[in-house]
């Protein structure tokens, strides 16, 4: 249920909101404080690459498989 992965390349709030969408990036910020860190995919991603759902992965864990 909670894959990493999904949050960063099809979740559609969250590929927007780091992309710079304004509207993509309240919603996100609403969706944060309501659940006290994102959705359960997002939570996934900070747990395995250590960034918060809102934050761009670094340069060394963009190469891992």
């Amino acid at each position: 249920m909670s894959d990493p992965n999904f949050c960063e390349t099809k979740c559609p709030i969250c590929t927007r909101a780091r992309a710079g969408n304004r509207l993509a990036r309240f919603v996100q910020s609403i969706e944060m404080l309501v659940t006290f860190g994102g959705c359960p995919h997002g939570r996934a991603r900070q747990r395995k690459y250590g960034v918060r759902p809102n934050e761009p992965l670094p340069p060394e864990a963009k190469s891992e498989p």
